[in-house]
């Protein structure tokens, strides 16, 4: 009995380890990003948002935000800090020069801990998130092309 319990402890500890292991590969830090062509003038966008208030209506409710940086094209915003997983999203705005064109892009950094749960769950960030951010896109096209 005392050998299959000390080989049950052994196995699970290998087991863990082969798994810490195969997660050490995953990246600590994934970043997910899409653009789109908007058909506005770009300081219209950039002033949209530049805003807290687009924030508040593109996170979900009662998400705690701060804005890091914000320059005249693009803007850093850190979310929920006291997260479990730290999270961050932002913009960029890429003016044309023939025309009222602009082109936006959004994304969301997402930063693992070295937790082998946490490595493998970015595998499905990308599916997640990419999503979330062609709607947001898709809504700002709409808000700003009104």
């Amino acid at each position: 009995m005392k050998r299959f319990i000390s080989l049950m402890v052994l196995s699970v500890g290998a087991l863990f380890l082969l798994v810490t292991l195969i997660s050490s590969f995953f990246p600590n830090h994934v970043r997910v990003s899409r653009a789109i062509d908007i058909q506005c003038q770009p300081e219209v966008v950039k002033s949209m948002l530049a805003q807290t208030t687009y924030w508040k209506t593109v996170l979900p409710e009662g998400t705690l935000f701060s804005i890091q940086e914000h320059t005249d094209s693009s803007g850093h915003i850190r979310i929920n800090n006291n997260a479990a997983i730290q999270m961050a999203t932002g913009y960029q705005v890429f003016s044309i020069v023939n025309g009222p064109v602009c082109s936006v892009q959004r994304y969301y950094d997402i930063y693992f801990d070295w937790y082998p749960w946490e490595k493998f769950s970015s595998l499905l960030v990308e599916t997640k998130f990419g999503l979330v951010l062609e709607k947001e896109l898709a809504q700002l096209k709409i808000k700003t092309t009104q």
